[in-house]
């Protein structure tokens, strides 16, 4: 393997300069001894000082090393926060899953309905998937209606919570994860509202494709105006991370008292305690408060339950 050694002085001029003429090899380790820093590249470059690193057994990245974030969804793979270049590199360790039919790039959330800006970086352009979760099927159109399997665990840790006998509004149901998992495991009652109407129809398949104990009425329109027909409900699921702050005082008023209200934003920690002294205000106690996920350097998913007072 070929790669440019250089003084250690210079290491980081020349990574600098090799990266921006799209020279490095990112299959391999850029490797460091007491004297020089030898860095793998793709071809022969006359401006360089390169040697031949055959013999380096562990100078091979292995897969499993690679840092980077995506989620599987079923047969489907969608690679996060890069760029369409470093997507292609990346979605070669992806293909190494038997299971993995096809690579995205998101390029980001957007529309009235948050679905995903999606780049086809490999396999066929496929956006329906079965996905599995907790002892549910889920059917996924991930052009369609957002979904995020990083939630499994936290909507299993809710499922858990609820009693038999609850009513409960979904407020931003989407396909249904949260709900159905619900519904799966207890015998209560579910209003699953969503406003894309797209996100509906897949709830609508999703009840067709699992047995429950519940059940779940799936409704489509403004959350903010339809839960204002329910009185009295015993839970309200707000996964709504970016907005479900401006639809508190909605859910806040169906509730009964002693009624709980299982919250998600996406926040840094600041704005998230003042958020929580204005839920306190309204008279709501903040049972717990939880990281979900990681979101960005400054901002995590957090996770509250609060009870009415």
């Amino acid at each position: 393997m070929l790669h440019v050694r250089v003084e250690k002085r210079k290491g980081q001029e020349t990574i600098d300069k090799l990266k921006n003429s799209g020279l490095i090899n990112r299959e391999y380790k850029i490797i460091n001894d007491n004297e020089y820093i030898y860095i793998p590249v793709k071809e022969n470059t006359l401006d360089f000082d390169t040697v031949n690193m055959d013999g380096v057994p562990s100078a091979k990245i292995e897969p499993e090393k690679v840092s980077f974030s995506y989620d599987i969804i079923g047969s489907i793979a969608i690679i996060k926060g890069k760029s369409q270049e470093e997507a292609k590199y990346l979605s070669d360790f992806l293909k190494t899953r038997k299971n993995i039919k096809t690579v995205y790039l998101d390029k980001g959330i957007s529309g009235e309905f948050r679905t995903r800006q999606l780049v086809l970086i490999y396999g066929v352009p496929v956006y329906s998937t079965l996905y599995q979760e907790n002892g549910i099927r889920l059917r996924v159109d991930i052009s369609k209606a957002y979904f995020s399997p990083r939630l499994a665990s936290e909507r299993l840790r809710i499922a858990k919570e609820v009693s038999d006998g609850e009513t409960i509004v979904d407020m931003f149901a989407g396909i249904g994860p949260f709900s159905l998992l619900i519904g799966k495991n207890r015998e209560c009652k579910i209003m699953a509202m969503d406003k894309n109407p797209d996100a509906i129809a897949l709830l609508k398949e999703n009840l067709k494709l699992n047995r429950l104990k519940g059940s779940i009425i799936p409704i489509v329109g403004d959350s903010g105006q339809l839960i204002q027909s329910y009185q009295n409900v015993d839970r309200v699921i707000m996964n709504l991370p970016h907005d479900a702050w401006e639809f508190i005082g909605m859910a806040y008023k169906s509730l009964k008292t002693g009624g709980l209200i299982n919250y998600y934003e996406i926040s840094d920690l600041t704005t998230l305690e003042s958020r929580m002294e204005s839920f306190r205000d309204m008279g709501l106690e903040i049972v717990y408060k939880r990281i979900v996920h990681g979101f960005s350097k400054y901002q995590n998913m957090y996770s509250i339950e609060m009870k009415k007072i």
